[in-house]
């Protein structure tokens, strides 16, 4: 079981969703025909070469490759996050201290609880797993807190006319971001 690979009717099959997305676009005038054209051809170039990035290193075994791959990782996904708080100052590095904190806290348990061994068969796979679920959280939260600011601007400018500071006049704004922002996790 330590030599799985893609067999041509699994690569196949997985076409077939692509198609089918294509044919759901296409009927219901979505216009996401070509982005979801472009994202497929992406992701073969990037699973290609990730495939044997990833290969070598995992063949490698090598502890400081390992956390060279997770620092990508982490990178990546808070490259990714900052795309959804655009216009947000230091959205970069907010993204990037929270997805490498919570990764962190959560391998550490896990490493320390000998859940799972520090090797690159089981760090890389589940720091994405941690990451991207990280990633799609704080995205959600940016995407609401903007249409909140956005939608209640003249709430938080009366707050703030009255006197209250900015965390005061913005924090129901905040609450209701990180519970949007939860919601995925706590729904699975």
């Amino acid at each position: 079981m330590n030599n799985l690979q893609a067999s041509n009717y699994t690569l196949l099959l997985s076409f077939v969703l692509v198609v089918v997305a294509l044919l759901i676009g296409y009927k219901e005038k979505l216009g996401i025909d070509k982005d979801i054209i472009i994202s497929v051809a992406r992701a073969i170039v990037q699973l290609f070469i990730v495939g044997y990035i990833l290969k070598f290193i995992i063949r490698s075994n090598n502890y400081l490759l390992t956390l060279a791959m997770i620092l990508v990782i982490l990178f990546n996904a808070a490259w990714n996050a900052k795309k959804r708080g655009a216009g947000i100052p230091n959205i970069f590095w907010i993204s990037f201290t929270a997805i490498t904190a919570s990764t962190a806290l959560t391998l550490g348990v896990l490493v320390l609880t000998h859940s799972v061994k520090f090797i690159p068969q089981q760090m890389i796979p589940i720091t994405g797993m941690i990451a991207g679920n990280t990633m799609v959280a704080i995205g959600l939260c940016y995407r609401s807190m903007k249409k909140s600011f956005h939608d209640q601007q003249q709430q938080v400018l009366e707050k703030l006319a009255l006197g209250a500071d900015h965390k005061l006049a913005s924090m129901d704004i905040l609450r209701s971001s990180i519970k949007t922002g939860m919601s995925p996790s706590i729904d699975s």
